[in-house]
C-alpha cells in the first residue's frame, strides 16, 4: 500500500499479505499519511476501498473521499471525475517503482527486508526528479 503526493513523491509505504484485503489496511495508512501531511484534502482510491467504513475514515481526518462506487450500490454518489484523474499520478509512481527488477519480483521473504528496498527504490525516484 502506498500514499502519494505526486508521481515522485511517497508519503507513507506498508506492506501487506497477499491474503489480507486492502480495505481494512485504509486507517493506518491513513494514520501514517496525517502524521507527515496533515491538512488532507482528498483521498484518491480505487474501487477496492469502497465502502463506507472507508468513507468515514476519511472523513474522519478532514478529507474528502475521492473513491468510485462499485455497481452493486443501489444508490451511489456522485464521483468527482476531476479529483479521480489524479490517482493516475499514484499509478505512474507504481510503474517507477516496479522498474525496479528486485521490487516487481519480490525475491525478499521478510517483510522488513522487502519494504527497505522499496524505500531504496522510493528514494532513488525521488532523486532523479530533484
Amino acid at each position: 500500500m502506498l500514499t502519494a503526493a505526486d508521481e515522485d513523491t511517497a508519503i507513507a509505504v506498508d506492506v501487506v499479505p497477499g491474503q489480507t484485503h486492502e480495505a481494512s489496511q485504509l486507517e493506518p495508512m491513513l494514520d501514517a499519511t496525517a502524521a507527515r501531511v496533515p491538512d488532507m484534502e482528498e483521498v484518491v482510491a480505487d474501487k477496492g476501498f469502497d465502502g463506507e467504513r472507508q468513507r468515514q475514515a476519511c472523513r474522519d481526518r478532514g478529507a474528502k473521499p475521492v473513491i468510485p462506487f462499485k455497481s452493486c450500490w443501489t444508490a451511489p454518489g456522485r464521483l468527482n471525475k476531476k479529483a479521480y484523474r489524479s490517482r493516475n499520478m499514484i499509478e505512474r509512481l507504481l510503474g517507477k517503482l516496479k522498474e525496479f527488477r528486485r521490487v516487481a519480483t519480490r525475491y525478499d521473504k521478510l517483510k522488513q527486508t522487502f519494504l527497505g528496498i522499496i524505500h531504496l527504490a522510493l528514494g532513488f525516484i525521488r532523486l532523479k526528479r530533484l
